[in-house]
C-alpha cells in the first residue's frame, strides 16, 4: 500500500474512524474509511454495481475506473481518456462472508468478451429459469473521440459461476422502451422468477420499470411498462422488494458528483406499478445531502436492507479507484416507509 494511503488511514483511525470488524452475526463497517483487500490491503474499485447474497458468500460487483485522477467537476468531459471515460473499464467483483474481510477476485468481464465502447453501471442477477448469472451493463459507443451519450445502449452477459468469467450474449439489447439514452440499470428477480428492469432514459431522465423474460436476457415481447415513476432529471435508479411492497429509489442528476444526491422513494404493490411517492430520505432541511453520495443499490444480507451509494471525489488522493462508497442500513416503518437516513461514520450491518 503506498505510504500516503498508510499515512491517511492513520490520521483517520486517529480521529475517531473506526476499521470495519466483525461481532457474530453483524459487522461493523465504516464510511469514512476504503473497503480494502484484506489480503493486500489494495484499495477495492468497484463502483456503480450491487451486491447479491449466494449461500453464506457476498459477492460485490461494480465498474472498476482505473487509477486516473478524477476531473474537478466529475464530468466535465466524456472525451476519450478524460478519467471515467475510458474503454478498459472493468467489472470487479470481490467476495466476502462477514461483509469485512473482501477478497478481491478481479475482473469477471474480459475486454474479449465484451463489445468495445466505454463501460458504466454493472447489475448482476440470477435467473431462477436458467441458474445463470445475469450481467446488464450499460456501453458508450466513441465517435469522434468523444463518448457519444445519445447512442448508448445495454449488453448483456451470462455466466455459470458468480465469479465469471461472463460472456457478451447481447449486444445492444432491442425491445426495450426507450428512444434513446438508457442510463445505469437495476436488474430485479420477484418471488415467482419473474424479471423486471428498473432504468432511467431519455435526455430528460426519466425511469421506468419493464417486464423482463425469465432468462433475464431481454424485454417480454408483449413489452409491459410501467407509467413514469416520478419527475424528469432523475437517475441512480434500483428496485427491490420488501414485505409485499415493491420499492424504487433514485436520487437527482448528478454524473460522478461530489456533492452526492438525495434519495426518493416511491412504493407499489405491483412491480409495474402505479407507484406513489413516499418521500425524500437523504436531503436535510436545507436541501443538502445527508450521505454525500449517488444511489446505487439496494442488498439485502438475510437480515438488514442496505442502502449503498458512491462517495464519487471523496479520496484525498483525488484518484477515481480509491473513492468511497457509503453503506447503510435503511428503517421501515410498519406502512413500508423508509426513514431519512443519517451520517454515521460506522454502522453496524446484520446479516
Amino acid at each position: 500500500m503506498p505510504f500516503s494511503l498508510v499515512r491517511l488511514f492513520s490520521l483517520l483511525l486517529l480521529a475517531g474512524a473506526l476499521p470495519a470488524r466483525v461481532e457474530g452475526g453483524k459487522s461493523i463497517v465504516s464510511n469514512v474509511i476504503p473497503r480494502t483487500d484484506f489480503q493486500t490491503g489494495k484499495i477495492l474499485d468497484i463502483h456503480d454495481g450491487n451486491t447479491l447474497r449466494v449461500g453464506d458468500t457476498f459477492f460485490w460487483y461494480g465498474a472498476g475506473y482505473g487509477e486516473c485522477t478524477e476531473m474537478a467537476t466529475g464530468c466535465a468531459s466524456a472525451a476519450l481518456g478524460s478519467c471515467g471515460f475510458n474503454l478498459n473499464h472493468t467489472v470487479n467483483v470481490a467476495t466476502s462472508t462477514d461483509l469485512v474481510h473482501w477478497k478481491l477476485i478481479g475482473n469477471a468481464l474480459p475486454l474479449a468478451n465484451r463489445p468495445e465502447g466505454i463501460l458504466f453501471s454493472p447489475w448482476v442477477a440470477r435467473s431462477k429459469a436458467t441458474g445463470l448469472y445475469v450481467l446488464w451493463y450499460n456501453v458508450l459507443p466513441v465517435h469522434g473521440g468523444q463518448g457519444d451519450f445519445d447512442d448508448a445502449y445495454y449488453a448483456v452477459a451470462t455466466s455459470a459461476s458468480p465469479t465469471g468469467p461472463f460472456r457478451t450474449v447481447r449486444t445492444n439489447v432491442s425491445g426495450l422502451a426507450y428512444k434513446q439514452l438508457p442510463d445505469a440499470p437495476s436488474v430485479f428477480v420477484d418471488d415467482d422468477g419473474e424479471g423486471y428492469i428498473a432504468f432511467t432514459h431519455e435526455d430528460t431522465h426519466i425511469n421506468h420499470v419493464q417486464q423482463l423474460t425469465q432468462d433475464l436476457l431481454g424485454p417480454k415481447p408483449d413489452g409491459r411498462v410501467s407509467e413514469q415513476i416520478g419527475a424528469p432529471n432523475n437517475e441512480g435508479i434500483l428496485m427491490f422488494k420488501r414485505s409485499g411492497l415493491y420499492y424504487i429509489m433514485f436520487g437527482t442528476c448528478c454524473c460522478f458528483c461530489g456533492e452526492g444526491t438525495g434519495v426518493e422513494v416511491f412504493t407499489a404493490t405491483s412491480p409495474l406499478g402505479p407507484y406513489t411517492s413516499r418521500g425524500q430520505i437523504a436531503r436535510d432541511a436545507t436541501g443538502k445531502s445527508i450521505w454525500q453520495a449517488q444511489t446505487g443499490a439496494v442488498w439485502f444480507t438475510g437480515a438488514d436492507w442496505v442502502l449503498y451509494g458512491d462517495r464519487w471525489q471523496s479520496a484525498p488522493d483525488h484518484i477515481k479507484a480509491h473513492d468511497f462508497s457509503y453503506w447503510t442500513p435503511l428503517v421501515f416503518q410498519t406502512d413500508g416507509a423508509v426513514l431519512p437516513i443519517v451520517w454515521q461514520d460506522n454502522v453496524t450491518i446484520n446479516y
